[in-house]
């Protein structure tokens, strides 16, 4: 950036809104990938009118630009990569209204998830996507990724909670998608494709979101299994039986002695695989649901069997999920965490397949994750200061992208393709398709400023 550009995009942002200092500049060049790329400015978002300014002036600059919200993005996303400036959207926190007769919220894209989930339970109302991140990941971060969770096997995705946007675009135009309404299907559906764009079409700046009433209950339950292919066998027996369990949650062998370790639970340490299940509704219903879950865990050779009689035995329940993270690093003190998702039929020979490439690497790798909708994250602990095994750990991550691409799979479930996945993205998106993808990107931003080199592979990435 030359000192016209810093000037322009100064002028742009208002007094006091952006600056060029070392240590602001230092706080914005990382993100939880631990990855460290410094802008060469940061620019406070304050409203509609001023980031529509500021992205005018840096489309004329031609100075790439990086919107970020909490920054607790895996994947790079949020890394100015190519300098420029960062776009700070942390403060627009603004939860604009909640209406309980429409079932709504309007936000800004700086609200926490947990926030406005807070927010709606004290209406009787709940924002179902539940990141693991909720608790100081951004919203408008969420909807950029498509953000799932752990109750996505019965409530889905960031995607189908989003109903309208209004958003700025690289030039600076502000533009506005989506409807209020439940039902509407008029024009091509702008919405859906900014939802997990990744900040590279657009900035988001308001987010209609649909709510959902609160359950009236809960009910928790776990199953042990000494065999993988008996947990495989009670996940298939459970979602046949018409039962849509809130979360169906996976832990293997690997994990379990880790979090055992870690946070000394008394789990067994012969315990090859643990099924955690949650179910929500009217009591009657779940009193005779949750006994047909003891039922299925049992029948697949589930032992222990266990179903919570009160909260606080729910959310001992919930302690050996809980720990998963922390645990990790008593293993190694670095990891690569993949997030593969798989069709539900071949679930079980995906984590067969990664306990092979457990082997073949020689590396301890945990696999855990939404079971219900066939989403496994894969922990790769290794030493990254050991070139050995950083160089394993590689490797590791390309045995289990082809496994995941082979068995109709995907490389991201729910984190995105960010920065680190843009090496791999193009073995799984078709090539007409990536070239539509490269004349949406065009059509949106036509002098490449917004999020460059992030989401979708490039000729350079491909070659």
């Amino acid at each position: 950036m030359d000192n016209q550009a810093h000037q322009a995009i100064s002028q742009a942002a208002g007094p006091g809104n952006y600056t060029r200092s070392p240590k602001t500049r230092m706080a914005f060049a990382s993100d939880a990938t631990g990855r460290f790329f410094p802008p060469e400015g940061v620019v406070r978002a304050r409203d509609m009118e001023q980031v529509s300014k500021v992205m005018a002036a840096c489309t004329a600059t031609g100075t790439p630009v990086v919107p970020r919200g909490a920054g607790s993005g895996i994947t790079g996303g949020a890394l100015p990569v190519d300098g420029g400036v960062v776009l700070d959207l942390a403060g627009l926190t603004e939860i604009i209204r909640i209406s309980p007769e429409d079932q709504q919220a309007i936000v800004q894209p700086g609200v926490i998830t947990a926030e406005l989930s807070a927010r709606a339970n004290a209406q009787g109302l709940f924002y179902p996507p539940d990141p693991a991140s909720s608790n100081f990941s951004s919203l408008g971060g969420n909807v950029a990724e498509n953000a799932g969770g752990l109750t996505a096997v019965k409530y889905g995705v960031t995607r189908d909670y989003v109903m309208a946007v209004k958003a700025v675009l690289p030039d600076g135009r502000i533009f506005k998608t989506g409807s209020r309404a439940i039902k509407s299907v008029v024009g091509y559906d702008l919405t859906r494709l900014l939802v997990g764009s990744e900040g590279t079409l657009a900035v988001l700046m308001e987010l209609t979101l649909k709510l959902m009433p609160l359950p009236e209950a809960k009910s928790t339950m776990t199953g042990v299994f000494t065999d993988l292919d008996q947990a495989t066998a009670a996940v298939k027996e459970l979602l046949l039986s018409g039962i849509r369990p809130v979360a169906l949650e996976f832990m293997d062998g690997g994990t379990l002695k880790a979090v055992e370790k870690y946070a000394h639970l008394g789990l067994d340490p012969k315990a090859e695989a643990m099924l955690l299940v949650e179910l929500d509704g009217p009591p009657e219903v779940l009193n005779r649901q949750s006994d047909q879950v003891v039922g299925i865990l049992k029948k697949a050779g589930g032992s222990p069997v266990e179903k919570a009689a009160s909260e606080a035995e729910a959310d001992r329940l919930w302690k050996a999920r809980r720990s998963i993270s922390p645990a990790m690093f008593q293993i190694a003190p670095s990891k690569l965490n993949e997030d593969i998702a798989v069709p539900l039929g071949n679930l079980a020979e995906m984590v067969r397949r990664i306990k092979k490439t457990r082997e073949k690497r020689k590396l301890p790798i945990a696999c855990f994750g939404h079971a219900g909708d066939g989403n496994l994250h894969v922990n790769i602990m290794h030493d990254a200061a050991d070139p050995d095994q950083r160089a394993r750990a590689l490797e590791a991550v390309s045995d289990v992208f082809a496994d995941a691409l082979h068995l109709g799979g995907t490389l991201s479930g729910e984190h995105g393709v960010g920065l680190n996945k843009l090496g791999y993205a193009g073995a799984e998106i078709d090539p007409v398709a990536l070239d539509l993808m490269h004349g949406i990107k065009k059509l949106f931003d036509p002098a490449g400023v917004l999020n460059p080199h992030k989401a979708i592979p490039y000729p350079e990435i491909l070659s």
